[in-house]
């Protein structure tokens, strides 16, 4: 188990759009020696070379950076191919160590960073570089929401024109060309995700495999495929609470107490493709339309059986892929025989 013991030098990497801000704290010195360095290829370079020069030990020293989004990702990708073992934590993560909340400054954070590094080794998890085809995936998903959602403001606009007190026509013409160019450029990025999934025979074989699974599109493969692919097993309790579809108590003492709920919080475009799901398999698949028909006929809220289908499918999809097979339609009929006999 990896833990305090292990290293005996801890590095803090405070990381900006432009610069990294970085703290030794190593017992050889007196005191824990800093840099700054450059954002860039180059500056990982010489990180590595300074650390190298200060009596740093690859085997036992321990880097952490905060989680800053994109420009962190370089550096990442840089730490997961090098002699580093390396760890990025949420900003929040600071508060269990910054004793000082006034006090905002770079170097000052790396130090709290090399800190934390120090103290929750054991709770810290190693980086590891993400294949560039999934990178590649994320990104044109996201790309291809953004215009979606433009798209859908555009025509918004256009719907609304004739209730202004003004001449919209010529301004109408201007967002239907938008439209046009957003719906030709959706179209281009949708092909670029299917020619990057085939050309990927490890993510190919996930893409059609889950799609085998009631409710689950192109749509929600691809999606599935940028958060999970290159996991072994997945957890379908924690991918339910991670995206805001696990009930969880509500109570406090004994006058606050509520019925369980989900948290309605979580990623909004999973929450929103799944819901769509829900409703194309209540209403289209036998299995869930008879449960979606049952829970109604019994009185349950119609919003509280959306979300138990959606539950249903995300430990369906989970099962799937954690046994890596294809879903099999009779699997249910099967299992009520086995039941029925037992």
């Amino acid at each position: 188990m990896r833990n305090s013991t292990t290293y005996d030098a801890f590095v803090g990497i405070d990381i900006s759009k432009l610069t990294l801000d970085v703290m030794l704290d190593n017992p050889d010195q007196n005191q824990p020696e800093e840099i700054q360095l450059d954002n860039n290829p180059e500056g990982f370079k010489r990180l590595d070379c300074w650390l190298i020069e200060c009596g740093a030990d690859p085997e036992k020293t321990f880097l952490c950076g905060e989680h800053t989004g994109r420009y962190g990702e370089h550096l990442t990708r840089w730490a997961g191919q090098s002699q580093w073992d390396y760890a990025a934590v949420k900003t929040t993560a600071l508060k269990k160590v910054g004793p000082d909340h006034h006090h905002k400054s770079d170097p000052y954070d790396a130090s709290l960073l090399a800190e934390y590094a120090r103290r929750y080794t054991d709770k810290l998890t190693l980086q590891k570089p993400t294949d560039r085809a999934i990178k590649q995936l994320k990104r044109l998903r996201k790309e291809r929401r953004f215009m979606v959602d433009q798209r859908a403001r555009l025509a918004q606009k256009i719907s609304e024109a004739a209730y202004h007190d003004a001449d919209m026509e010529l301004i109408t013409q201007y967002y239907q060309q938008q439209i046009d160019l957003l719906s030709r450029q959706i179209k281009s990025i949708e092909q670029q995700i299917q020619t990057l999934i085939e050309s990927n025979p490890g993510l190919n074989h996930r893409y059609k495999q889950i799609q085998t699974a009631p409710g689950i599109g192109k749509v929600i493969g691809c999606f599935w495929l940028s958060l999970f692919a290159g996991e072994g097993q997945l957890n379908p309790r924690q991918i339910s609470s991670r995206f805001g579809f696990a009930p969880h108590p509500y109570q406090s003492g004994t006058s606050v107490k509520g019925r369980k709920r989900s948290s309605g919080f979580g990623n909004g475009d999973m929450r929103r493709i799944m819901h769509q799901a829900a409703r194309s398999v209540a209403t289209h698949n036998a299995h869930y339309k008879a449960y979606y028909q049952r829970k109604l006929a019994e009185g349950k809220d119609e919003k509280l059986i959306m979300n138990n289908i959606i539950n249903k499918i995300i430990r369906t999809v989970c099962s799937m892929w954690n046994h890596n097979v294809d879903y099999d339609p009779g699997y249910i009929q099967k299992m009520k025989k086995i039941h029925q006999a037992a």
